[in-house]
């Protein structure tokens, strides 16, 4: 009897996940290329490769290997959203929020080489005009929208502020200059213009270095 049931709890923890689907495999294969040898070398055969299925095959269920990196890059944005977002709700004021906020984006987009390859995009106009369309904005609020838990009284004015920060991480991502070249210099910026064009109180906690 004893063994009968080690048998089952055994047969239990054995199940294993189902296989993904062609389209999801592709997906996720293109994303580990693009973290392993960057947009450049990303290449239908690569991505084929990498799915182990023939290019005939990723063919099938994409037209274009833009087509497949915009996918993987949106899988990859949206882990990193809870991220960035449960790093910005480490702090206490609406102030550090938006600034820790904003600083969390510009590190996973800029160092984390899943999704990286998202600059060279929206470094082109039309992209930006998708950024800023109000199916963009309504996106980005997901990620400003927690700051009503410090200040509930500004509800009507997270659109605006929405708006604000996303061209703040913008023009921050595809611009370099003094105030980007590190971390403490890019707070202290944040921390002196981001948060009085948001409207909100300086951080009581932040000492200015």
């Amino acid at each position: 009897m004893a063994e009968s049931e080690t048998r089952n709890h055994r047969a239990t923890w054995d199940i294993q996940a189902p296989p993904l689907e062609p389209r999801d495999r592709i997906i996720a294969a293109a994303s580990r290329c693009l973290a392993a040898v960057g947009l450049e070398r990303t290449s239908i055969s690569a991505i084929a490769r990498e799915a182990r299925m023939s290019r005939q095959t990723v063919y099938n269920h994409f037209e274009t290997k833009q087509e497949i990196v915009q996918e993987a890059l949106t899988m990859a944005a949206s882990a990193a959203a809870e991220r960035i977002i449960a790093a910005a709700r480490m702090n206490t004021s609406a102030a550090g929020f938006v600034v820790e906020l904003c600083l969390s984006a510009l590190r996973e987009y800029s160092l984390n080489p899943a999704i990286s390859p998202v600059i060279s995009f929206v470094q082109g106009d039309e992209v930006r005009r998708r950024i800023l369309s109000p199916h963009g904005l309504a996106t980005a609020r997901h990620f400003v929208e927690p700051v009503l838990s410090y200040v509930p009284e500004r509800e009507h004015d997270l659109d605006e502020m929405t708006e604000t920060l996303l061209r703040f991480v913008l023009s921050l991502l595809t611009l370099e200059s003094g105030v980007t070249r590190s971390q403490d210099a890019l707070r202290s910026y944040l921390h002196r213009v981001l948060v009085p064009a948001l409207g909100l109180e300086p951080d009581p906690a932040y000492d200015g270095t």
